[in-house]
């Protein structure tokens, strides 16, 4: 007689792939082309685990760059939390573009009224 492990066991054992699947895998994202991106938040949101920002930054291209921030609760205990980004602000970030996304990037940091937050 075949036994099957009890469902906790399994859900132990599949829990942190799920979890990975539905993150951004940093091999998406090009390390050796860092930069800082200067513009106005243009709206925000959550996809989950990250925050979001749909970013202006006038004179780039392309001008709209939607940029992956960390999630609002390790921005929140480094002490930026959701509130302040709000869109019409002026924001700098710090970002690695993605390899196969010509608009988007993930954010290391965070510069908003002079204050920089590390994110990751």
């Amino acid at each position: 007689m075949r036994r099957f492990p009890p469902p906790v066991v399994l859900l132990l054992v599949l829990l942190p792939g799920l979890a990975l699947a539905a993150s951004h895998p940093w091999s998406d994202y090009d390390d050796t082309r860092g930069t800082w991106l200067k513009g106005t938040i243009r709206s925000t949101s959550y996809d989950r685990p990250h925050q979001v920002i749909e970013l202006e930054v006038p004179g780039a291209e392309p001008r709209t760059w939607t940029v992956i921030l960390a999630s609002p609760s390790r921005m929140a205990s480094r002490g930026l939390h959701v509130s302040a980004q709000t869109a019409g602000l002026t924001v700098k970030v710090y970002v690695y573009p993605a390899i196969d996304v010509p608009d988007e990037a993930r954010a290391l940091r965070i510069s908003i009224g002079g204050n920089v937050t590390e994110l990751w």
